[in-house]
């Protein structure tokens, strides 16, 4: 193992341990000219990101793994992109050595759909996205909009993409990038806390067994528990500045059971049901 100190932080040994295990260092290679770890492979110049945290990316890439996603769903690209995008190659290796695949209905496995608002951030992402990892991620943009769910303020992308996922990662929208306003409030004020309702939108058509994780937006994360109507399992983690909400009811049909079973286990499923 190399360095203990990643953007000026430093890490517990675990975090670390794992970082380098997986490989994922390979993502950051160290620039001896700025003495700085950086994400992106052909890009001379960029916008500055905001740093890289290893525990968020490690926590990111665990979940995937250990929950054998198929198919992600991220709002806002970045770091956590090819990180994620790791993982579910991973699990499609895993997945062609398996000789006794469960029988599901997936479309669009193993692919990571990240939408954002910035045209030129996506396109500098482009560029650094590995060649090994491209068939695994799809990039697209989205105005959004500020509108309102049931008379209260929100905001929707225009254009989502047009998928089912297990997994849902938040940590999109940036304030100044949502347009409109309503009765005179808009998100020019940076004091107003991101409040998206897209997951509302899409909640009827949610999997059991499908997983949300809100990197920080602690606000929108109870916005959604508050207008959910399904039944979720829901946690907050302070320390860590996430909120992860999943949907444990039971199994729709035998596709979503036995997917269940594969990626989360019989007592995981158990437990659902018991809820």
């Amino acid at each position: 193992m190399s360095n203990q100190v990643f953007f000026g932080k430093k890490y517990s040994k675990n975090i670390l341990e794992y970082f380098y295990e997986e490989g994922l260092n390979k993502y950051f290679p160290f620039d001896e000219r700025t003495k700085k770890y950086s994400a992106f492979h052909g890009v001379k110049k960029i916008d500055e990101p905001y740093h890289a945290e290893l525990d968020d990316l490690v926590r990111l890439h665990k979940l995937v793994r250990k929950r054998k996603v198929f198919t992600i769903l991220e709002f806002g690209v970045g770091y956590s992109t090819i990180v994620m995008a790791d993982a579910i190659k991973k699990n499609q290796i895993d997945f062609q050595k398996n000789n006794q695949k469960p029988n599901i209905r997936i479309s669009n496995q193993f692919k990571i759909f990240s939408v954002d608002t910035s045209k030129d951030w996506i396109q500098k992402m482009k560029k650094s996205i590995p060649k090994n990892l491209k068939k695994n991620i799809q990039i697209s943009h989205s105005e959004v909009y500020l509108s309102t769910f049931n008379d209260r303020i929100c905001h929707y992308y225009q254009k989502i993409p047009n998928i089912i996922p297990d997994f849902i990662y938040v940590d999109g929208p940036f304030n100044l990038d949502i347009r409109g306003e309503k009765n005179g409030l808009n998100y020019k004020n940076l004091d107003r806390t991101v409040m998206m309702g897209d997951l509302l939108l899409m909640e009827p058509t949610m999997l059991p067994g499908t997983l949300i994780l809100f990197d920080g937006r602690t606000n929108n994360a109870r916005f959604s528990k508050n207008n959910f109507q399904r039944q979720y399992n829901y946690k907050y983690d302070k320390r860590a500045d996430i909120t992860t909400i999943e949907l444990i009811e039971e199994p729709i049909g035998e596709y979503n059971e036995n997917q269940i079973i594969f990626c989360l286990g019989k007592n995981h499923l158990k437990k659902m049901r018991k809820v």
